[in-house]
């Protein structure tokens, strides 16, 4: 039984610091990316520099023309060695997306309608039950309209199966769980007469990191 109820009473294990019933928190805010020191010293640089914008132009006698041009050129050359680079835009680099759901697993029909197909588990709170809303729709008389949840919790790389007070009970390797158990490769759940093979993607060599790429 579960022995403590989280802030909208939901009753959770007394272990858990995160009740998984209750919605994901908002998206994280922004990160600004600060513009290179690197770059703010080549633009002092150049600003301080004699041959620069703000330093003395090359002066030249009117009937020397042909040094007049010459001197023209460098003069022109020397100031673009050293101009100040255009300024560079802040932006904004976001984490993760909290919104999208990110596959983190699997679990594969054995058994009934369900047979040879595969149904994405995602990160966060899996609802299983014959309700055509939940995340995982059992297509069996036998089974609850929300027979129980499938949580992964990124910050412990764990698969955690709870059942959802259902009829008829939830079986990982033909045992009930009561109320839940952590799930490992290649367990087998069954919920009424559908069994289900749980393969997981995420695991402690291979998750989703804060920028979304596997690691």
């Amino acid at each position: 039984m579960a022995d403590k109820r989280c802030d909208n009473g939901h009753f959770i294990d007394e272990s858990w610091d995160i009740c998984p019933y209750c919605p994901q928190d908002a998206s994280e805010p922004e990160i600004p990316v600060v513009r290179p020191r690197a770059v703010e010293a080549v633009a002092a640089a150049a600003m301080a520099s004699p041959s620069g914008p703000a330093g003395p132009q090359p002066v030249a006698r009117l009937d020397d023309s042909a040094g007049l041009r010459a001197r023209h050129s460098r003069g022109t050359a020397s100031s673009s060695a050293v101009a100040v680079p255009p300024m560079e835009r802040t932006v904004a680099a976001s984490r993760i997306d909290s919104q999208k759901r990110y596959v983190v697993g699997w679990l594969v029909g054995l058994s009934g309608t369900a047979r040879g197909e595969a149904f994405p588990v995602r990160m966060g709170r899996n609802v299983i039950g014959r309700d055509r809303k939940s995340d995982i729709v059992i297509s069996d008389d036998q089974a609850s309209s929300h027979h129980a949840d499938l949580v992964f919790r990124p910050e412990e790389k764990r698969f955690i199966l709870m059942d959802h007070n259902s009829t008829n009970g939830t079986y990982v390797n033909e045992t009930e769980i009561e109320p839940r158990r952590d799930l490992v490769d290649k367990d087998v759940i069954r919920i009424g007469s559908q069994r289900f093979i749980f393969t997981p993607l995420c695991h402690d060599g291979f998750h989703w990191d804060d920028e979304g790429p596997l690691k």
